[in-house]
């Protein structure tokens, strides 16, 4: 089991009310994006879009033309499906410049990046996909050394049938003294970081809450494992946020 799966993102869009795998959903869209001026000519990207409701939003509120990218073909399939006026494609983040060269003015990510195996192999195929002068958001979890996230990983079942945290699938958060350096090595330069820590409290408290509410239909569409993974993981997720180990970060950066 894996939240990242597509049947995990089909249950965090039941929970979530919408095709969204990131927290907030469209508040946390909103008030990232707030000051940025519409343009629905921008050519924009969204890496690692999942089942596709990020892409669509930005569209649908004039922030630009997205391209979504995932390497899950299964979901990139139903977003399609669901989102007809918005380009997908399947990509690997480390190898997008495969695809394109020098093409968007906008590359954005919510809540992908801590997954990414080689994040400054991504940073760096971002970089070689943007446009001179180009804008990177980065929207993301973020940890310090010795928290057990930073090189842990979701929950697993063990042979008792319980949920343990951090076994298996590892994920790195956003250092907060570390990733300016890794941006400037791939070519951005930082302009702004917002603490989004409070705000990350406040959605995973509310997530955990709407998960105990749809309990019954998590388990009647995807079984009771399945309901447990998923209240193991975001129960783990809230306590980390709760005692700071874990927070959550916007970095904007420009394409030098």
């Amino acid at each position: 089991m894996r939240m990242n799966s597509a049947p995990g993102k089909e249950i965090l869009a039941l929970i979530r009310e919408g095709n969204y795998a990131h927290p907030g959903e469209e508040e946390a869209i909103d008030l990232t994006f707030s000051s940025l001026p519409n343009n629905p000519l921008r050519l924009v990207l969204d890496i690692g879009c999942g089942r596709g409701g990020t892409a669509d939003y930005v569209r649908r509120h004039g922030w630009g033309s997205v391209t979504g990218i995932d390497i899950d073909a299964e979901t990139l399939a139903s977003a399609q499906e669901l989102y007809p006026e918005v380009t997908f494609a399947v990509a690997d983040a480390g190898r997008i410049s495969e695809l394109w060269r020098s093409r968007f003015e906008l590359i954005y990510l919510f809540n992908a990046f801590y997954a990414f195996p080689d994040q400054q192999q991504a940073l760096k195929e971002m970089h070689s996909v943007a446009q001179p002068g180009a804008t990177l958001m980065i929207f993301d979890y973020t940890g310090r050394d010795g928290s057990p996230h930073d090189t842990g990983s979701w929950p697993e079942s063990g042979s008792d049938g319980k949920y343990t945290p951090f076994s298996h699938q590892s994920w790195t958060p956003l250092h907060p003294d570390h990733f300016p350096e890794e941006l400037h090595r791939a070519g951005w330069e930082l302009e702004q970081t917002i603490d989004f820590s409070t705000h990350y409290l406040h959605w995973y408290r509310h997530l955990c809450e709407r998960i105990r509410f749809n309990r019954e239909r998590i388990t009647a569409g995807y079984g009771e494992d399945w309901y447990k993974y998923t209240s193991a993981t975001y129960e783990n997720l809230r306590e980390a946020v709760e005692n700071g180990s874990i927070g959550g970060a916007v970095y904007w950066a420009r394409r030098a």
